[in-house]
């Protein structure tokens, strides 16, 4: 019903009902029957009266409230995932690679393995070069992991000439080990950055 019907139809209660109703109650003679009918009418036009204006202001400071909680929380659950990263850090191993691995061809380490946390997760990382472009060193992974069950998956990242590619590999059964290669190098540049890196699971996901 839209605003001008849902008007009339008070209206027309407020005649039809609230006033034979207060006419009723000034003559006690009329039919009771008739008394209750009228008294019923009249509450169900109270039940349909129109609503009472929302208050703005107090649901603005209900949305505060509620984003400020939720922030809080959020907050909370970071610093725990920190806790549990760091723990993760401290603990012993791996220190090494699994043997699953693939060779990086004509790799030249620039770092000892090192233990580490990226962003949101611990990884044992190692870093180095290669003569060889981003796409050779990646298809080269691939070759080499393409009769094994393990899963791989490719990205390629190109931006004003430069090479950003990526590979994860990793396992297909429980507990899921993933190593990651990096292989970028700029426009112009005849060396490629290489990073191999076994992604840890993150302690506070099942």
């Amino acid at each position: 019903m839209n605003l001008k019907g849902w008007l009339i139809s008070i209206s027309l209660a407020a005649v039809l009902f609230v006033v034979p109703f207060a006419w009723a109650q000034e003559n006690p003679s009329m039919d009771r029957d008739m008394q209750e009918m009228l008294k019923q009418a009249q509450e169900l036009g109270k039940q349909t009266a129109p609503a009472k204006p929302v208050d703005m202001s107090k649901l603005k400071k209900q949305a505060a409230a509620i984003q400020a909680q939720e922030e809080k929380e959020e907050t909370e659950q970071k610093k725990q995932q920190q806790v549990a990263l760091q723990k993760q850090l401290a603990e012993p191993g791996p220190s090494a690679f699994p043997d699953w691995t693939p060779a990086t061809p004509q790799f030249h380490s620039t770092s000892a393995l090192t233990k580490k946390i990226v962003d949101d997760e611990v990884r044992v990382i190692q870093s180095g070069t290669s003569p060889l472009a981003p796409e050779e060193i990646l298809k080269s992974w691939e070759a080499a992991v393409a009769d094994k069950p393990l899963n791989h998956t490719y990205n390629r990242g190109r931006s004003n000439g430069s090479v950003n590619d990526r590979l994860d590999v990793s396992t297909r059964t429980d507990p899921v080990q993933r190593v990651r290669l990096e292989a970028s190098r700029d426009e112009g540049e005849k060396i490629t950055q290489v990073t191999i890196a076994l992604i840890l699971p993150k302690p506070y996901e099942d």
